[in-house]
């Protein structure tokens, strides 16, 4: 039998590989380049971290300002919807004087006008007024008074369409009620055609 040492071929094979990987003298510095790679890089995710972390917290700070102020304004918001509400009321009811007291110079111009024309020993006991037309009630001591009344009206200009009611006897003189429409402050009534 024939006897191989293949032992011996290995030991030379591994003997005759060269070394690629291991070059004398630079393996330390290999070492030494990653491991200053590698403080570098966890320095600057270290300071990325601290520069995101504080960025976080001044938007954390800003955006508690933000919620206090937004509350402030809310409040400040509700205060001036209410002014508001409040000044709309107030303009609805000046509106509302403001009309009124224009519709209130018709009816204290015709009660100016009736007292003027109102002749002696004549008072009233009531009037009603629906728009320009009124109806006056009173009494009178004598036929004559009432009959200066009606005159009265009708020569002032301000009334049209007077319209004498039932006159009659009372104890006191004579009752009577009267009929008329106001026809505006300074004009004179219309003339009635002549009948013919």
């Amino acid at each position: 039998m024939i006897k191989i040492n293949l032992l011996a071929e290995r030991k030379q094979a591994k003997a005759k590989a060269p070394s690629s990987l291991k070059i004398e003298g630079m393996g330390k510095s290999q070492n030494l380049l990653l491991g200053g790679l590698l403080v570098l890089g966890l320095l600057v995710a270290g300071g990325w971290w601290w520069m995101v972390s504080n960025d976080l917290a001044d938007w954390k700070i800003k955006h508690e300002e933000a919620d206090r102020e937004l509350e402030r304004l809310t409040e400040i918001r509700a205060k001036g919807e209410e002014y508001k509400q409040r000044k709309e009321l107030l303009a609805r009811k000046i509106d509302l004087i403001t009309e009124l007291k224009k519709q209130q110079a018709v009816p204290v111009h015709i009660l100016d006008q009736i007292s003027k024309n109102l002749p002696e020993f004549l008072w009233l006991d009531s009037m009603t007024a629906n728009q320009n037309l009124i109806g006056i009630s009173g009494k009178a001591t004598t036929f004559t008074a009432v009959s200066n009344f009606y005159e009265n009206l009708n020569g002032s200009g301000h009334f049209a369409d007077v319209n004498l009611g039932r006159v009659f006897e009372v104890p006191e003189g004579v009752s009577f009620s009267l009929s008329c429409r106001f026809t505006g402050v300074g004009q004179a009534a219309p003339e009635s055609p002549p009948e013919g």
